[in-house]
């Protein structure tokens, strides 16, 4: 039974959801939930048993368990392993082999002009997403409690059914036509953002103007393109700050940045900490 199927609607209800850390060595508990438990995979791997069954959860990949199975760890984490999770709530469920290959499956029953139409979602239990940064973007959005989002709390349930639709997207793997040219541009950024990568440059290989390639990017990643090169360049700079000797000037040239103070600035701002701070760390953490 890989595939989970709920009917819509309504659609599942959000109970809680977090963030948390297995150290190295350290593995999930046991543990029976009454409702549904998703884990995500930000970073590392998680090793579970559910049911019986065995599962390894990598990065960028998640997990959906059941109500009433007993799920633990079976195995230590061999990193440290920084995961979301999140409790929601349906007691119409359904488990499956098979899910679907497209959108026109997922109608069941037409509407009336006093009923509504009737779908279905069909999850896979286990699965793997292309599009992390949204899928990231959207937990941290769940998770964020600021003052200054005073009607978060009434949107976290659309966050969370936005979700629910992103996964089913995934499962059938069908780019929409922003997800594509986000894509697109994601691949052009990666192989060339060391270089002094410009929008009038970007526009020009991939043949969009810039503003659509822009829109794209923000919708599906949650970024523009400059915020997306930026966090490749810092990216690029922790591993060079890790495994080399390098002057901090020369490092800001080696990721496309000509100023070696605005170097620093960018660094510090996406990181909490200076480049010297965090070689600092580092080598501290090796020694």
């Amino acid at each position: 039974m890989d595939h989970v199927i709920f009917k819509i609607p309504p659609l599942p209800v959000l109970i809680t959801c977090g963030e948390g850390v297995f150290k190295t060595g350290e593995k999930h508990v046991e543990r029976e939930y009454s409702v549904f438990d998703l884990l995500y995979v930000i970073k590392g791997e998680l090793f579970l048993t559910e049911g019986g069954k065995p599962f390894r959860v990598a990065e960028g990949e998640y997990i959906i368990l059941i109500p009433g199975l007993e799920h633990y760890g079976h195995r230590g984490c061999l990193e440290d392993t920084h995961y979301f999770w999140l409790h929601f709530q349906e007691e119409a469920y359904e488990l499956a082999d098979q899910g679907g290959e497209n959108w026109t499956v997922l109608k069941l029953e037409h509407g009336t002009f006093e009923t509504p139409p009737l779908y279905s979602l069909r999850l896979p239990r286990k699965g793997k997403v292309d599009q992390k940064a949204f899928i990231e973007k959207q937990f941290r959005s769940l998770l964020d409690d600021s003052a200054e989002n005073s009607d978060l709390p009434l949107r976290k349930q659309l966050l969370f059914e936005e979700l629910l639709i992103h996964l089913q997207k995934e499962a059938f793997r069908i780019p929409s036509a922003n997800e594509r040219v986000a894509a697109e541009a994601q691949r052009y950024i990666d192989r060339h953002y060391k270089e002094k990568l410009s929008m009038d440059q970007l526009s020009a290989a991939l043949h969009y103007h810039q503003d659509y390639i822009t829109r794209c990017m923000q919708k599906v990643f949650g970024q523009t393109p400059g915020q997306y090169a930026n966090k490749a360049r810092i990216h690029e700079a922790k591993r060079l700050l890790s495994v080399t000797n390098d002057k901090m000037s020369s490092i800001a040239e080696q990721v496309g940045i000509d100023d070696p103070t605005y170097f620093s600035k960018l660094f510090k701002q996406m990181e909490g900490m200076s480049p010297v701070e965090y070689r600092r760390m580092i080598k501290r953490n090796i020694e």
